[in-house]
């Protein structure tokens, strides 16, 4: 596998053209999923609008995508390679679209609609796409960002617009058996809370990797999956955790525009809707247990609780325990498929010492020192990941700036005890020096969380004149306690060394995400004169 993601800036764009592909490994069989199950399950439901009630059956999407397709390369234009653009809600849409791109072989790149209009634009001059296809809650800002960009066409693609009378018009194209898995298919943004957004090349065949890689702990591939996707379908997390590898085994998948928690919790909660799979962050499972329905939720129908994008409260496991309800927790990013590692929810052991879980089956981990030698194991160093649910770049960027001989540097840092077992200990960029000692916040901020007082938290490195750096503990209060800097001291004494506790507190109503719930920490160190080391 040395060498996939290897090449020039040329051979990727080449390959978003349509006109080469990378140096790869020997090719797997591309099935086209839509027509496959439109075969032997025509009648099942594979996709449904929870705010509309719309579906889809596999025959429907079937008769849709071939339409679609066809009029992506003829009524639009859009050549073999070439870039489309889509900014809208979370709709049913979106993956009939998707699987027109892999028909029609066109690669398709959906928007942060959370995104200002000059920032979107940025994007759009960067891909120089052929076509914008949105909505008519996003149309305004569409027309705009297309304006600015020389984006030349934008159609709609809700019901009696332009795109859907295009459709009326365009003929079919039937199944393909000539599909290339190393053929571009999705350019996914990163979230950016470090700079601008960088635009990571999906494979059709990463998709399909990512699909196996979530078989073991997901149960992804059993009968009659369905998953409730109330996540932008902008992001990995949202598109490629658990979406597309549960339609990659023929399941069904429920979109909502938006995360309201109490809905969430009600149609999850409800076992006549059959739902078995739900992937959030964190904060928004403990937004469903914070919500009326929430007690009287029925979870019986839950196989996979997914849980990623930072660590889940031991309170919040157990009320979900409560209900039946077991965790699986993850770890990846959108360059990694995104699965890296899973955790089976048994092993209470290792999730209750901090543990991200153990590697994917089609997946190779290194952790790797500072001078770009392998740790020893159960020291922290960076994770580098290869496999074949890897991007295979970013678009516009050559692959030798990312990429070390086949390997992806994700800038986390981690270390591995002796059963295999990962356990993430920050972000290299958020690590700061203090008096020479490297001080991981992550760490800090798990001890920290068993203050009474402390709802939430997160540690940035400010600048000292004695120690360079010591940390900043910016904290929300939990309703009815006070937290000072003295009690949050007395919680490290005796288990963190002295360099690693705050010196300094502030607090907040509330802290600042970005679009997949995380804390964004950049924006923190931007308004509290934060440093960064690393």
């Amino acid at each position: 596998m040395r060498g996939r993601v290897n090449g020039s800036a040329r051979a990727v764009n080449d390959a978003l053209k349509g006109e080469t592909s990378l140096p790869h490994e020997p090719k797997m069989a591309a099935a086209d999923w839509v027509a496959h199950y439109a075969r032997t399950q025509p009648h099942s439901v594979a996709l449904c609008n929870y705010d509309t009630g719309e579906t889809r059956t596999w025959a429907e999407l079937e008769r849709r995508v071939r339409r679609m397709a066809h009029a992506l390369r003829h009524e639009f234009g859009v050549a073999p390679g070439e870039r489309i653009v889509g900014l809208a809600n979370g709709d049913i849409r979106f993956f009939e679209l998707q699987f027109a791109c892999v028909r029609a072989g066109v690669v398709l790149a959906p928007l942060n609609f959370r995104l200002a209009a000059p920032e979107l634009a940025a994007l759009c001059v960067d891909l120089a796409p052929k076509l914008m296809v949105t909505d008519n809650a996003w149309g305004d800002v569409a027309r705009e960002v297309c304006s600015a960009a020389g984006v030349p066409r934008v159609t709609d693609w809700d019901e009696g617009q332009d795109f859907d009378q295009a459709l009326a018009r365009a003929g079919e194209i039937p199944e393909r058996y000539d599909l290339d898995p190393d053929a571009p298919l999705l350019i996914l943004f990163t979230s950016g809370t470090t700079g601008r957004p960088k635009a990571a090349i999906v494979t059709f065949g990463g998709m399909v990797w990512q699909a196996l890689n979530q078989v073991e702990f997901c149960f992804n591939a059993e009968r009659n999956c369905h998953v409730f996707s109330p996540l932008p379908l902008f992001h990995a997390g949202g598109l490629n955790s658990l979406s597309n590898p549960i339609l990659c085994f023929g399941g069904q998948v429920t979109v909502s525009a938006r995360f309201d928690p109490a809905a969430t919790t009600r149609f999850v909660g409800d076992p006549r809707n059959k739902v078995t799979h739900l992937g959030l962050v964190p904060l928004m499972y403990k937004m469903m247990a914070e919500s009326a329905p929430f007690a009287t939720a029925d979870f019986s129908s839950i196989r996979t609780l997914l849980v990623a994008g930072g660590r889940l409260p031991e309170t919040l496991r157990e009320l979900y325990a409560a209900k039946g309800a077991t965790f699986m927790t993850q770890y990846g990013g959108t360059e990694t498929g995104p699965t890296i590692t899973s955790m089976n929810g048994a092993r209470l052991d290792k999730i209750r010492a901090g543990s991200c879980g153990q590697r994917a089956m089609f997946t190779q981990v290194r952790l790797v020192g500072a001078g770009g030698a392998d740790v020893e194991r159960g020291q922290p160093g960076e994770v580098w990941v290869r496999g074949p649910a890897v991007i295979r770049g970013y678009f516009g960027r050559d692959p030798s700036l990312d990429f070390h001989d086949g390997w992806f540097p994700t800038g986390d840092v981690a270390w591995e005890d002796d059963e295999g077992f990962f356990y993430i200990v920050d972000r290299v960029k958020d690590m700061y020096k203090s008096g020479g000692e490297n001080v991981y916040p992550a760490e800090v901020e798990q001890v920290l969380l068993e203050h009474p007082g402390v709802e939430e938290i997160a540690i940035i490195g400010v600048p000292d004149e004695k120690w360079g750096e010591v940390g900043m503990a910016v904290v929300v209060a939990s309703r009815g306690h006070t937290v000072t800097l003295e009690s949050l001291r007395a919680i490290c004494e005796g288990r963190l060394a002295r360099f690693k506790q705050p010196k300094h507190l502030t607090l907040m109503e509330a802290l600042p995400r970005n679009v997949t719930g995380k804390i964004a920490k950049e924006e923190l160190r931007a308004r509290f004169n934060g440093s960064r080391s690393a």
